[in-house]
């Protein structure tokens, strides 16, 4: 019996398996090409530090999410400096997106989770708004009308 052309002695043809194994390297470099496409979403990864208040949620309210909407975590509020007779409370809470410190509005109008200032007396008090996760922070003056 006569050999076949383009076969092996084994019945595979060299074409065929360089085929096949092509396949095989192009569907497995696939599932990283696919997971790469995730990593490289700026989106994925966007923190929004959101602010709100008034209207009922306080005099001030911070909080983190994604674009999705999704909480990234409660900010820390620290009070750099009141005037005589003001006290201001921090809780967490929740609060509607009215503002941003920093990032994108896509969650404007959303009730969130985060931290809300409540306070009494009259005059000024200065806040510093810790977000995570990176510690970036930003100040705000609330101001207290007589009442």
């Amino acid at each position: 019996m006569g050999r076949r052309t383009g076969m092996s002695p084994k019945g595979f043809s060299p074409a065929g398996g360089l085929r096949t194994a092509l396949a095989a390297v192009m569907l497995v470099s696939a599932v990283p090409a696919a997971q790469a496409f995730l990593d490289n979403d700026p989106d994925a990864y966007v923190v929004n530090y959101y602010t709100g208040g008034g209207n009922g949620d306080g005099l001030f309210a911070a909080g983190t999410a994604n674009q999705q909407c999704t909480n990234q975590g409660e900010p820390v509020i620290t009070v750099l400096s009141a005037s005589p007779g003001v006290k201001l409370a921090i809780r967490p809470g929740s609060f509607v997106v009215t503002g941003t410190d920093y990032g994108y509005l896509v969650c404007q109008g959303m009730r969130l989770p985060g931290m809300v200032v409540t306070g009494t007396g009259t005059g000024e008090a200065v806040i510093k708004v810790t977000y995570p996760p990176d510690g970036q922070w930003y100040t705000h003056t609330l101001k207290l009308p007589p009442r």
